[in-house]
């Protein structure tokens, strides 16, 4: 792609988001850049440039038929592109949220249900602490998570383990 023949973009606003940051794949949209860094994927929407972080991504992906980039947050938000020229993306798209997963533990809950563990890693601070959630399984409720002492047992043990 001829955006990045050049040592930077030609967006000045999109130049100062990158910064030095490394570009390992680029792709288009109707709006314009869509850049997939080392730590983080920045693509174009209402207001300007938006940047999400790779372990920021709790799951997502591409729809090849609709071109689209579709992704979830771990704040529950989501977010999408649809790409007009994809690079390579998709891709790399799934290796950097992969690569940012430290930990993934499931924990069964008493009754019925489980609660995931995860732990993640900012790839843009390697030597940052790892980033720890706990979500509650499909069909489980929040509180139920909340309520079960496995869980808070197991999350404490694999702090330490990950320490």
């Amino acid at each position: 792609m001829a955006l990045f023949r050049r040592s930077r973009p030609d967006d000045p606003d999109l130049a100062a988001l990158v910064g030095r940051r490394r570009v390992l794949a680029s792709g288009s949209s109707a709006e314009g850049p869509v850049l997939g860094l080392a730590d983080a994927l920045v693509h174009p929407g209402a207001g300007g440039w938006h940047e999400v972080s790779w372990h920021e991504i709790e799951h997502g992906g591409w729809d090849h038929a609709s071109r689209t980039l579709r992704w979830t947050r771990t704040d529950g938000g989501t977010g999408s592109v649809v790409l007009t020229d994809t690079g390579h993306l998709p891709d790399l798209f799934n290796e950097r949220v992969t690569a940012s997963i430290a930990c993934v533990r499931t924990v069964d809950l008493d009754g019925t249900g489980q609660a995931v563990i995860t732990a993640r890693r900012d790839l843009g601070n390697p030597d940052g602490p790892l980033v720890w959630r706990v979500a509650p399984g499909k069909g489980v409720q929040p509180g139920q998570v909340d309520a079960d002492p496995r869980v808070a047992l197991e999350l404490a043990r694999l702090r330490a383990e990950y320490a």
